[in-house]
């Protein structure tokens, strides 16, 4: 009998379930549910997220009907739910997921033939760490310093953010660094806590990325290219079915037949001084129109016309713009790896690739800063992109992956020579490259479920499966 794979997102605003409506929580009825399983109110559902600079997005189409649309008005009207997150899920019943988390921002209506209700979501980041400008100082002891960890910890400290204790997390090369590397003094000037921990980072050689996996908060990472790298990179088809990758760690991905449907590899040399990072700068204060009538707010047409000038703009990303580089005036007293992590960071965004393709179970749960492995098929070489970009898009059943990733300037070696020879042999065992290759072995990496792992009982199996459908069932209804 066959096995029919189809992925599956779920929406859930509150506790109720968007994708399997049947009312409840007071929430009016939308369709005749008597013995039926629940339809969805929701549709075109798409998620954005980047490694730095902007942050996670999405959208989806609501039931334009009379009931569908006064269902939507419940919602955006009544207050409880205004302040319940909503979660999209990307998911194969018995294989991974990725679990985002968001909030309500706004709607854009359609009149006419093409009626269309678009709901637009942003994370809550945008409103916890990018909502008040503030001038901040520290001044440590000039001998000793401070550690940069400590130096964030204080700086969100000073933003009355200290009540979020996970709001800041680290990946392991960057706690690391951050652990050893000190700092004497950190100052800024109208900044929000976004820009300030972008600004501080970049000081150490690092990159801060506005993540909204499972929950909401800003993770540090190093380059992955750096040379004196102690980064780890997870097979990602090793991670267990029914849970969600870890934010702060990197993941590698194999790509090829069975994988790709268009992928584009392109590269353009750019001058040594021509900056590759999304870093951003101060946040300027607005002004106020009715307060100062008279005054005007001159906004900056090219943000290179004047050495120094700040061309930012207020924005609901939660990083800040990307304009220019970060001027925080951070002082380091011992940061000797700072300029080759700088320039590793400005390095590797030289060559960029684009991907687009459907999500099959091993491309559930990619997310910016993993990695993805392009080999040749006769086993020769590999290449290491790190991902900047991704969304997931469902339309008609189908739920697509694009993906922007970037890499050093160079083809068929990788960045991180050790990192690239441990996918190399994965891709050799797995039978993905070399003289044993075959399309065969492509389709079990890319179509494999976790669950389905070596040979259990039929009775195990059905068991095992019966726990599992119950589970989704339980959690979100039945689909």
């Amino acid at each position: 009998m066959a096995n029919l794979i189809i992925p599956r997102v779920r929406v859930l605003w509150g506790d109720v379930n968007l994708t399997s409506y049947t009312g409840g929580s007071g929430a009016p009825e939308v369709f005749s549910t008597e013995g039926e399983k629940g339809a969805p109110i929701v549709y075109d559902i798409s998620v954005n997220i980047s490694a730095e600079g902007d942050g996670p997005t999405a959208e989806m189409k609501w039931d334009p009907t009379a009931k569908g649309f006064a269902a939507y008005e419940f919602f955006v009207q009544n207050e409880e739910f205004m302040k319940k997150q909503i979660s999209v899920e990307f998911f194969y019943p018995k294989g991974k997921k990725i679990v985002f988390m968001f909030v309500w921002a706004g709607q854009t209506i359609n009149y006419g033939n093409d009626m269309t209700v678009t709901v637009k979501m942003i994370s809550e980041l945008g409103g916890l760490i990018n909502a008040n400008l503030r001038n901040t100082a520290q001044a440590h002891d000039e001998d000793k310093g401070v550690k940069f960890l400590d130096a964030m910890k204080k700086n969100q400290k000073q933003f009355g953010l200290d009540g979020f204790p996970d709001l800041l997390k680290f990946s392991k090369s960057a706690e690391e660094y951050a652990n050893k590397a000190t700092t004497v003094s950190v100052y800024g000037s109208d900044v929000t806590f976004g820009s300030s921990t972008a600004n501080i980072a970049k000081q150490m050689g690092a990159v801060t990325f506005g993540n909204n996996i499972e929950k909401a908060n800003v993770i540090i990472f190093t380059p992955y290219s750096y040379k004196g790298s102690k980064e780890e990179v997870i097979d990602a088809s090793t991670v267990q079915g029914g849970t969600s990758p870890d934010p702060s760690k990197r993941y590698g991905y194999i790509l090829g037949p069975a994988i790709i449907d268009t992928l584009t590899r392109s590269a353009m040399w750019k001058p040594p001084q021509q900056d590759n990072n999304k870093t951003p700068a101060s946040q300027p204060v607005v002004i106020d129109a009715k307060k100062n009538k008279d005054k005007v707010q001159k906004q900056v047409s090219n943000p290179q016309e004047k050495s120094g000038t700040t061309a930012a703009k207020p924005t609901s990303s939660p990083l800040g713009t990307a304009n220019n580089r970060g001027s925080s005036n951070v002082q380091a007293l011992s940061n000797p790896e700072a300029p080759d992590r700088q320039n590793a960071l400005n390095q590797e965004k030289a060559a960029e690739l684009q991907m687009s393709t459907f999500m099959c179970p091993l491309l559930v749960g990619i997310k910016p800063h993993d990695i993805v492995f392009v080999p040749s098929l006769s086993g020769k070489y590999i290449e290491d992109w790190i991902v900047q970009n991704v969304s997931y898009t469902q339309s008609n059943g189908n739920v697509t992956v694009n993906l922007d990733a970037t890499r050093i300037i160079g083809t068929g070696t990788p960045m991180q020579e050790k990192i690239g020879e441990n996918f190399k042999k994965i891709a050799k065992d797995k039978k993905l490259i070399g003289p044993d290759a075959s399309l065969e072995s492509w389709e079990k990496y890319a179509w494999g479920l976790p669950s389905q792992a070596g040979t259990p009982s039929a009775s195990d199996a059905a068991a095992k499966e019966a726990a599992e459908v119950k589970y989704y069932n339980d959690r979100y209804g039945e689909a």
